[in-house]
Order: structure tokens, then C-alpha cells, then sequence
């Protein structure tokens, strides 16, 4: 649903500019049981690197891949990310990438109300917990 904008020459307000409802509930389904691509930068690369005490070189031998021509975090033999263990645990939760840090409000989920529910059926969290109005929504959009 488009909202309508204020003034005729202004665009319509995104869907979700009443804000939306989202809390992890560490339940891991955002991190595995399907494949999947987890970019990131080189600063969130040599931080994942200390965060699992290797270098660099180390680092993308044991933990990285290229996917679509791109580096990309690898997956487990089931689609969980390489640094998901269960019960659900991130061995680099403090220096997750931002692509795993702004999950849910990605521009392809807050594409259109139909994706966000789609995706909100296997993520117990999303419309439920922590409300975030549309500015802070922009903010981690802006991020990612």
C-alpha cells in the first residue's frame, strides 16, 4: 500500500512509513537453511578475521568464497552460514557484517508489503518487539 504524499509533486510515502515492528529472537533462520550470499567490506573482513583470532590470508582461505564474482562468506553443507553454530550463536556476532546487522529492513524485503510478510513467515521477530519509525528505518537503510 502507497501512502499518499502531502503535495502532489512530492512522492508517495513508502509502506512502511508508520514504521514497522522487528526484534531478533535469535532464532537463526536469517542465517542458514538456505543458500544464500553474506557480503562485506574490508574493514568487516579484518574484523570478522580478529573476531575469530586468524589473518587475512587465513581468514578467506577457511572462512570465505567466491559467489557471482564476488567474495562471500561460505556456507555450511545444510545453507548455514560458516559461523553459525547451533544453539543459535554467531562466532562473530560483534563483528557481523552490516548485511547481517540491518536485517530485515534490506530495500529488496521493504520492497513492497507482500515481500515483508513473505519474509516475515519464517522470522518470528519481524512484526513483533522493538517498533522503528521510518527515520530510523531510513537510518539502517542508509547503512546497509
Amino acid at each position: 500500500m502507497k501512502t499518499r504524499a502531502p503535495y502532489p509533486d512530492e512522492e508517495p510515502l513508502p509502506w512502511w512509513s508508520v514504521g514497522l515492528y522487528f526484534s531478533c529472537v535469535m532464532c537463526g533462520c536469517c542465517c542458514g537453511g538456505a543458500p544464500g550470499t553474506v557480503r562485506f567490506t574490508a574493514q568487516e573482513e579484518a574484523a570478522m578475521a580478529s573476531a575469530v583470532g586468524v589473518d587475512i590470508d587465513d581468514f578467506r582461505l577457511l572462512y570465505v568464497h567466491n559467489k557471482y564474482w564476488r567474495p562471500s562468506l561460505r556456507e555450511k553443507s545444510n545453507y548455514d552460514c560458516i559461523f553459525l553454530e547451533r544453539p543459535i550463536r554467531c562466532r562473530v556476532y560483534g563483528a557481523r557484517p552490516s548485511q547481517c546487522r540491518t536485517f530485515p529492513f534490506w530495500r529488496d524485503i521493504l520492497s513492497g508489503r507482500y515481500t515483508w510478510d513473505s519474509y516475515a513467515k519464517s522470522c518470528p521477530g519481524m512484526n513483533s518487539g522493538k517498533y522503528y519509525s521510518a527515520d530510523e528505518i531510513r537510518e539502517i537503510l542508509v547503512e546497509g
